[in-house]
């Protein structure tokens, strides 16, 4: 059983991941093209995507498994399956919980990109403020050895 959405979704991100692989190696060649801050934000953009699809996916499998016993998900706390389940050390597990809960590495995934993301705005603005300086006359005059 596969989510009805998760063929385009990986082949979509797949797309993503490629274009920017590759504006990411053009922009190796050249650090001081014009496109480097659009491969930068591109690649964290697709990085975010594929993250974001993979927690799509994911929750839409744990729907569809549980669909089929007759319970949806909790979307916060747990809630009991009402079945007898057999788990892989084949024993056998009446009315398990099912919690609502990704666990310690999801949410340090949305940190990491928090942070990411973060660094590269904030990277982003200290650059505009020294570029404010150096506008009108003086900046035709000086050189960046002299600031």
């Amino acid at each position: 059983m596969s989510a009805f959405f998760s063929v385009p979704l990986g082949l979509f991100t797949s797309l993503l991941l490629i274009l920017s692989l590759i504006a990411l190696g053009a922009s190796s060649f050249h650090p001081g093209a014009w496109w480097n801050k659009l491969a930068t934000y591109f690649s964290l953009c697709s990085m975010t995507e594929l993250y974001l699809s993979f927690l799509l996916m994911y929750h839409g499998a744990l729907t569809m498994l549980l669909g089929a016993y007759g319970i949806l998900p909790p979307y916060s706390g747990t809630s009991h399956l009402l079945a007898n389940v057999v788990g892989l050390d084949l024993n056998s597990h009446p009315n398990p919980l099912v919690t609502a809960s990704f666990g310690l590495p999801f949410y340090l995934g949305f940190l990491s990109l928090g942070l990411i993301a973060t660094s590269l705005i904030v990277n982003d603005i200290v650059e505009k403020r020294k570029m404010r300086d150096h506008r009108g006359v003086a900046a035709i005059f000086t050189t960046d050895s002299e600031s």
